[in-house]
């Protein structure tokens, strides 16, 4: 539409009054630059006056000199400084965190490079690449503290470390103890032992022999211990409890290191005596079962030395031996604990163990389980399944009474050992999926807690039996063929059937072997040990995994084999090191033999989780994550406990259950074992 001739001036005035304007203010900016270098006197207060009665009438000011008084009275009056910019000081949070050995982690978020540049004020000062951390000396922590209390160019919010754990750890001053023991302990018993077992027995003297000797299994605890304790001979008889399977053990080492101690007291029954005189020379070796049965005359007699050997036996505190162990470590100058995994399950469990050595270190578990088992109130009780600041407390106990160490660190020369999967299958296998299917469907019809784990428990034992046949057809075919290169192999397994059955099968292979379960008589078990250990022709030894897992040697087996997994990690691990222990001259080769579609699915998943929450706080290095797997990669996080496997649904149409696993890519073992090679 076309403007009208009145629209166009109306448009022209208008920008000739935006020109003017856009001029008066380019000018007043000018002359307010030129004004900055100018002293103008102070402004004096202006006086209000009244207006006169007879106001004339207000002369007209044209437009533009209302402007230029303006612009007058600007000019005249002060320049007003402008209003100071607030300091506000960015806020970082810094956490200080126990770690090991003596050192404290400095965590802060956001970044910020001031807080760097107060950690590098600190001579102990160190920073890990790989973790991306600060670490500083624990003695130097107060220090660390007060710079970043007194932080300037930013504020600083401190996490800062409990003081009762603070008193925890520097209250401690080890004893005085001569690095060369020879000084002060027989030097041919000094010789004898390894360098790692020559820095147990200081660490042990430097805390007046009230520790957890935690090495992991097979490096030689109960020499250690021995040692020490012998230290401590002043202080005797010694009283060893020890599970009743390995008292021959105990009394064999004895005899072998301390050829001097003479009398040597074995209880295996109520009648048995107790020593009657308090000598150097004297030690009495019973199971944890005896113990409580004789825990009145063991409190009378006032033992000043106590070894516990299998501490995690210990970890229940409502458990009668618990309490009588308790009670007996209070009176006991020395008391030192054994155990190659102090806590086989949860955290929660060493608390126990914590008590046996230092009762005033940890007064309240309720307290302990908050802080380091992730204690909650559940639905109907309180509950400590977790692990939380699991640095921390691994601080405490390296600091105060726990020393442990890894094959890898210790023991250069110890053969490694390398763990296989092999998934099993076959025709007996298959043929007995269907009463597979009934125990998940009976499973399912249950409601009562007490009846499902029962159910639970059939379930287990129904996989044992499923693939026993299997079990035994792999280990006959690929280390006892004929004409096969000689070798012992450790058969592990859990239920008698499942043992039955491998001892048939080898028996009708007329292979020599020895057999040692819940029924062998334990003054037996040190005579087929040894059968096995020297004797060239017995080939295989059938053990129970709970029963044979602990306190025996048996280094000429270089295979040893799973026939069945069990629940527990710590069984597998400490099974395994019967053969993987001091003495081993060759390389130990591991084999867990898993069927498909049955409870092992999921059980090797469970064992790996519980040894990543041990790992947590330095007590487990061993992972089955790592082990070579034969078909199946089987390392599913998210896989289901075992009372869900058994509620699935089947969602393959022909009613077979999912494999969890399908998912993952197949791995091909790149060396798995041997088979029909001829040397």
């Amino acid at each position: 539409m076309a403007l009208t001739d009145e629209q166009r001036k109306a448009i022209a005035l208008k920008r000739e009054e935006a020109l003017r304007r856009a001029a008066k203010i380019k000018e007043m900016e000018l002359l307010t630059a030129s004004s900055s270098s100018v002293n103008f006197p102070p402004p004096t207060r202006p006086v209000f006056q009244s207006p006169p009665q007879n106001r004339q009438p207000m002369k007209s000011t044209s437009n533009s000199s209302i402007k230029q008084t303006t612009m007058n009275n600007f000019i005249t009056q002060p320049l007003k400084p402008a209003p100071p910019t607030p300091n506000i000081k960015p806020t970082i949070v810094v956490k200080l965190k126990l770690d090991v050995e003596d050192r404290v982690k400095i965590e802060f978020y956001p970044f910020h490079s001031a807080i760097v540049d107060l950690i590098k004020q600190v001579p102990s000062r160190n920073y890990d690449p790989n973790k991306k951390l600060w670490t500083v000396s624990l003695s130097e922590h107060s220090t660390m503290s007060n710079l970043l209390k007194n932080a300037q160019s930013v504020k600083v919010e401190i996490e800062p470390i409990p003081m009762n754990i603070l008193g925890m750890m520097t209250s401690f001053k080890p004893k005085p103890t001569p690095s060369d023991l020879t000084k002060i302990m027989d030097p041919e018993l000094i010789k004898r032992l390894f360098p790692y077992q020559k820095e147990g027995v200081t660490f042990a003297l430097e805390r007046n022999g009230r520790i957890l000797l935690a090495d992991e299994m097979g490096l030689g605890k109960s020499v250690q211990a021995l040692t020490i304790a012998r230290y401590y001979k002043a202080d005797w008889p010694l009283l060893i409890v020890c599970p009743a399977s390995v008292k021959g053990a105990w009394k064999k080492q004895i005899n072998t290191f301390f050829p001097i101690i003479h009398r040597i007291f074995i209880v295996d029954k109520s009648s048995d005596p107790l020593p009657d005189v308090r000598t150097s020379n004297t030690v009495a070796i019973m199971s944890y079962e005896q113990m409580v049965l004789k825990a009145d005359l063991l409190k009378r007699e006032k033992y000043s030395t106590i070894i516990f050997d299998e501490s995690h036996m210990l970890k229940d505190g409502k458990a009668r031996r618990t309490k009588v162990a308790t009670d007996l470590a209070k009176i006991a100058i020395h008391v030192i604990l054994l155990s190659g995994t102090p806590a086989l399950s949860r955290p929660s469990e060493l608390f126990t163990q914590i008590r046996l050595i230092d009762h005033k270190l940890f007064t309240n578990f309720h307290e302990f389980a908050i802080r380091y088992c992730d204690g909650k109130q559940g639905r109907f009780c309180f509950e400590a399944k977790g692990c939380t600041n699991s640095e921390e407390l691994a601080a405490i106990m390296f600091r105060r009474f726990m020393i442990r160490r890894l094959k890898a660190d210790v023991l250069k020369d110890l053969p490694e050992k390398r763990r296989e999967v092999v998934y099993v299958s076959g025709p007996t296998i298959d043929a007995r999926m269907d009463d597979l299917q009934k125990a998940k469907a009976d499973y399912e019809k249950i409601n009562s807690m007490e009846r499902k784990h029962e159910s639970l428990l059939e379930f287990y034992s129904l996989t044992g039996i499923v693939k026993a046949a299997a079990v035994c057809e792999h280990i006959l075919e690929n280390y006892f063929y004929p004409d096969a290169p000689p070798r012992k192999v450790l058969i592990f397994a859990h239920h008698q059937i499942v043992l039955d059955t491998i001892q048939h099968e080898v028996n009708k292979r007329k292979l020599r072997s020895i057999r040692i379960d819940g029924k062998t008589p334990s003054h037996q078990r040190t005579a087929l040990c040894d059968s096995f250990q020297n004797d060239e022709d017995v080939r295989v030894a059938v053990l129970s995994i709970t029963a044979a897992g602990v306190g025996i040697t048996l280094t000429a087996a270089s295979v040893v084999v799973f026939a069945e997994i069990h629940f527990n990690p710590g069984y597998l691990v400490q099974a395994e090191d019967r053969a993987h222990r001091v003495g081993q001259k060759d390389s130990v080769f591991v084999q867990y033999l898993i069927a498909k579609k049955t409870a092992d699915d999921v059980m090797w998943n469970m064992v790996q989780q519980k040894l990543d929450v041990l790992g947590q706080v330095s007590l487990s290095s061993d992972t089955f994550r790592t082990a070579d797997k034969m078909h199946l990669r089987f390392n599913d996080v998210n896989q289901p406990g075992i009372a869900e496997y058994l509620q699935k649904t089947p969602e393959k149409g022909d009613g077979e259950w999912e494999d969890p696993a399908d998912s993952e890519p197949e791995v091909i073992c790149d060396s798995p074992a041997p088979k029909r090679i001829k040397n």
